[in-house]
């Protein structure tokens, strides 16, 4: 089965600066893709071009096999975006605002309220259906226009930094409604600069950097791309970790860093390393505070893809 959308040899230039370099990706249906990097590495114009918002220099966007230029009233169909900017209109009620974008979107009359009543509960703004969208707090807002852009049912929701600017607490509820949507059977493709966020969240992820893809796979599959090792982190109640690093050394040991008050062991087996350090610990009549084994993270596999580019970031 092909992918639900395929984005092949993308590039987009503004005058001479050119943002987007021959991207490609092919993003799986009812699935969660995310599009990693930093603040101005193109995700936007990226996520913009791919909606026919702006057109491409060269390449192609397919939707399910067709053509965004050729099919662009069926695209609009299936499709919802959400801008990282609130798109709603502060002097229209959460229900006037949904109505607004329905018929925006040619929804059916005879359907529209019905889909009104159903996006309402399903983002739960069911106390604040009929307030002013300036009186939203900013989670709720965040809400309301992720509502907007599923008021037509679409099979696919393209949504741009959906947690830009929220505190911890309103992130989780919006990553919680994306998992709630993505579990309707809707696909998803959302941009993030927060690695660690679309590590949590998403399927699939593509890093990119200077307007070109670094990397695309599963999590785990960049994870194991950086290195297979796994690293163990370590605090114990003395810290003294001059006489235990020597204790620790083995053939499956690659690295040992100090970091903060924690002792990273970087393994190739994690098990037998682990029973090394609680033998160390033993014997120099320690106590672990804390241990625990974990891949690399996103950030250091970026990090890593970054340095072997051999492009340093720049703002678009």
């Amino acid at each position: 089965m092909p992918s639900q959308i395929e984005v092949k040899n993308l590039s987009k230039s503004f005058g001479k600066h050119q943002v987007l370099k021959d991207v490609s990706l092919e993003i799986p249906s009812r699935k969660i893709f995310g599009i990693i990097g930093p603040s101005g590495c193109g995700k936007t114009t990226l996520l913009k071009t791919m909606i026919g918002f702006w057109t491409a220099d060269s390449g192609k966007i397919l939707y399910e096999t067709r053509d965004l230029k050729k099919n662009s009233k069926f695209i609009r169909q299936i499709v919802g975006f959400a801008t990282q900017e609130n798109c709603v209109y502060p002097k229209l009620t959460v229900r006037e605002n949904l109505e607004y974008f329905g018929t925006l979107s040619n929804v059916p009359r005879k359907t529209l309220y019905s889909n009104i009543d159903k996006v309402i509960r399903f983002v739960h703004l069911e106390d604040s259906s009929n307030e002013l969208a300036e009186n939203l707090s900013g989670g709720m807002q965040r809400r309301l226009d992720i509502a907007c852009s599923l008021i037509h049912n679409p099979r696919i929701l393209i949504l741009d930094e959906p947690t830009e600017d929220l505190d911890p607490i309103l992130r989780k509820e919006v990553l919680s409604l994306i998992k709630m949507i993505n579990q309707d059977d809707t696909t998803v493709v959302m941009t993030s600069h927060l690695l660690h966020e679309a590590e949590q969240l998403c399927d699939t992820i593509a890093i990119l950097h200077n307007g070109r893809v670094l990397k695309c796979g599963t999590p785990e599959e960049l994870r194991n791309s950086y290195s297979k090792e796994d690293e163990i982190h370590l605090i114990t109640l003395k810290r003294q970790y001059a006489q235990l690093v020597k204790s620790i050394k083995s053939r499956n040991v690659r690295k040992i860093e100090k970091s903060g008050n924690s002792l990273i062991i970087m393994t190739n087996d994690s098990q037998e390393t682990l029973q090394r350090i609680l033998k160390a610990i033993k014997r120099h009549k320690d106590k672990i505070v804390q241990i625990d084994v974990r891949k690399p993270s996103l950030s250091e596999v970026f990090v890593n893809l970054v340095k072997k580019s051999g492009e340093a970031p720049r703002g678009h």
